[in-house]
């Protein structure tokens, strides 16, 4: 309650020194009507607490960052997957993803499925666009399709998977980790939500604009949560307890499952004789987590030592590679991106050799 109680004194001591030059004025000036007096002073107070505290605090950190609270090009509302990016934003396509339009292509070019949030949605390029070039220089024909969305998760994935089936894959890739366990650790602590899901779907309007604009109102929620029912949510959970990170981490583990069984049984190949779910475990800079994230990581990966679901490729970079927690460097994504290539190719020459010995022919004559 640190936060609140020190926001509250700056705005009651910003509203006291107006105020008291306020009277000095009114009073030089010998305005003596006490109603339009207390009007003056009401409106000064009124307008000092709506410019510190929807503006100037906000502007230095406090209360709930845009990105949980706002609907931001990047998390436009969407049917069955609950966000994804908006059409026609920037590099959007008409189905508000990055890149061109996505379609089938002949039966000669291996379709990439490529789902992640932030970490496959940003980049320039992403780490998508690196793999098709990659795989293009080994004679391998390739279309990629990144249905990437800052925040989102694999439950999510999987519905997007889904939704956009009438499309051929030859291969689909689950990148991600952290989004699917951390993020559920800060956010919306039940395991497999959307992670602004509470705020975005369980308010009343009220709660809501407050906690979007008010910095004062949003900071005693995260302090508190009593604003919403965050805190019953956490309690009935048992948050952060063995039972709690076993559900986060088994979670994880029967999504990738279900995804694989969608890609093998619902999903097209374009080009391979079967598609092929890859999951991968992002790189995660383990010194920038707090000590239960670090809990987490660790249960994570020794619970998929043994599983074939998973290929962990966390630990590929080094810690001068990362921007904060999760998010990397331009660089960096090509190590990445070389990482899932190895993966791909293989799987390539030993699936879909046929259609690759009828493409180098093409390639070379």
């Amino acid at each position: 309650m640190k936060n609140v109680y020190l926001l509250i004194l700056i705005l009651v001591i910003f509203i006291g020194i107006i105020n008291y030059y306020l009277y000095l004025f009114i009073t030089k000036k010998g305005i003596s009507n006490k109603f339009k007096n207390l009007l003056v002073y009401f409106l000064s107070s009124l307008l000092i607490f709506v410019f510190l505290d929807f503006y100037v605090f906000k502007f230095f950190g406090h209360g709930f960052p845009s990105s949980i609270s706002e609907e931001k090009f990047e998390r436009s509302p969407s049917p069955y997957d609950s966000f994804s990016g908006k059409p026609f934003y920037k590099d959007h396509n008409s189905l508000g993803f990055r890149g061109i339009e996505f379609k089938n292509y002949d039966n000669h070019t291996l379709q990439i499925a490529f789902f992640g949030g932030s970490t496959g949605y940003n980049g320039e390029p992403p780490i998508i666009d690196i793999i098709e070039k990659k795989l293009n220089k080994k004679n391998i024909k390739n279309k990629a399709f990144n249905f990437s969305s800052v925040s989102s998760n694999h439950n999510q994935h999987i519905h997007r998977l889904v939704k956009y089936s009438d499309l051929n894959f030859d291969i689909i890739i689950f990148y991600g980790g952290f989004n699917e366990t951390l993020q559920t650790y800060l956010y919306d602590p039940r395991p497999g939500y959307p992670f602004n899901f509470w705020i975005r779907n369980e308010l009343n309007k009220l709660k809501y604009l407050l906690l979007k604009y008010s910095a004062i109102y949003a900071e005693y929620e995260k302090q508190t949560g009593n604003v919403s029912n965050i805190k019953k949510i956490k309690k009935d959970l048992k948050f952060k307890s063995e039972k709690w990170l076993n559900d986060l981490i088994g979670n994880y583990y029967l999504t990738l499952n279900k995804a694989k069984k969608i890609s093998q049984n619902i999903i097209n190949s374009n080009y391979c004789n079967k598609p092929k779910f890859f999951a991968f475990y992002q790189p995660i800079s383990v010194n920038r987590t707090d000590d239960f994230s670090k809990k987490i990581i660790n249960k994570t990966k020794n619970f998929f030592v043994n599983k074939d679901i998973l290929i962990d490729i966390s630990e590929i970079l080094d810690e001068n590679d990362f921007i904060d927690s999760v998010h990397v460097t331009q660089p960096s994504k090509n190590i990445i991106a070389e990482e899932m290539v190895d993966y791909i190719y293989e799987y390539t020459l030993k699936e879909c050799s046929w259609n690759l010995v009828i493409n180098s022919f093409n390639f070379f004559c």
